[in-house]
């Protein structure tokens, strides 16, 4: 049988908007029928009705995000980010995991509208051309969040990649090493793959560096990636005579130290590595991870203050990236070198 509001009422003993009352208002029904009409809804593991609740409560805004997948080390900061600025507002979060997959992800953008999310936190991904044929017709607020999307007239927080990568070769010489590869993402990724080797190559060339294609692999951001792509730069050590290694990720880095570690080589000692994003596992590590710092919880805090801007703006909002400061973590995978060893 199921259970409604008037089966708990009937055996109460009480009118069916006295039970509404118990659940909604409770301060205005007395002590003794509240505890009774709770007894009974208890025994028969009976619930109210939440989205019928809701649609007669005042709306609180939704903010929707579209996560191109939470398993993302880093996903977890960005979205602590967004849900302590949603709190201070009184907004509710719902969440989309496109999975990696962008046939999911439009679905996600009009799933996130249809649940009557007042704007969209769009992240990672790149911005294609079927995702902002969908956006555009969204008729809400969209914010990116570490990926850009200047060409569509989008803002987005993020940092700039190019010139963290040109930072973290800039560390690594400041250390003596002057033979440095690089593990990195995919050249068709324009967000973090392009432009984290731009930095890069922009480096070398700043340092007067030399470097041919065998300083160089490429990997997916994950730790098989990172294991597979440092043991390429291995195969080719005897001829660039690599010291450093600058991969595109933490977690590739982490891939790259266990490669290392399985050749019989040690880290820092034989070959140092600097990584990219300092999520949480870069300081559990041994040796422990030096690391470009990405503030992922500032930018999913920027991006909520953004739509809330929007909404205030009636839609007049601005666009643009707005890069967020990244810096350099010391730990302890970075050997300093004499410039005779190097």
């Amino acid at each position: 049988m199921k259970v409604t509001i008037r089966t708990v009422a009937e055996q109460a003993g009480v009118s069916v908007p006295t039970v509404s009352r118990v659940f909604n208002s409770p301060e205005l029904v007395n002590k003794v029928t509240r505890e009774r009409v709770m007894a009974i809804a208890d025994s028969l593991h009976f619930f109210p009705n939440d989205r019928a609740r809701a649609l007669r409560a005042p709306k609180r805004p939704i903010i929707g995000v579209l996560a191109w997948q939470i398993k993302d080390f880093f996903f977890g900061e960005l979205l602590s980010g967004i849900n302590k600025a949603a709190a201070r507002e009184d907004m509710d979060v719902l969440l989309f995991d496109a999975q990696l997959d962008s046939k999911r992800g439009m679905d996600g953008l009009v799933f996130l509208k249809r649940q009557q999310s007042d704007g969209i936190i769009f992240t990672s991904s790149p911005v294609l051309d079927e995702y902002y044929a969908i956006i555009s017709r969204l008729h809400i607020p969209v914010v990116l969040a570490l990926t850009e999307g200047s060409q569509y007239n989008l803002c987005s927080f993020k940092i700039d990649d190019r010139k963290a990568a040109f930072d973290a070769v800039g560390y690594l010489v400041a250390r003596g090493h002057r033979h440095i590869g690089m593990i990195s993402g995919p050249m068709e990724d324009t967000i973090a793959g392009n432009s984290r080797f731009s930095g890069f190559r922009e480096a070398l060339r700043h340092y007067n560096l030399t470097y041919t294609d065998e300083q160089l692999a490429f990997g997916q951001y994950r730790y098989e990636h990172g294991y597979a792509a440092m043991a390429d730069l291995l195969s080719h050590r005897d001829v660039t005579a690599i010291t450093a290694v600058f991969t595109a990720s933490d977690e590739m880095a982490i891939g790259a130290m266990r490669c290392i570690h399985d050749h019989g080589l040690r880290v820092p000692e034989d070959i140092s590595i600097i990584g990219f994003d300092n999520v949480a596992v870069s300081d559990m590590v041994t040796p422990k991870l030096t690391t470009i710092m990405q503030p992922f919880e500032r930018i999913g805090m920027e991006s909520v203050s953004y739509l809330k801007k929007a909404w205030n703006a009636s839609g007049d909002s601005s666009s643009g990236t707005y890069f967020l400061p990244h810096r350099i973590i010391e730990r302890e995978s970075v050997a300093t070198l004499s410039y005779d060893s190097s």
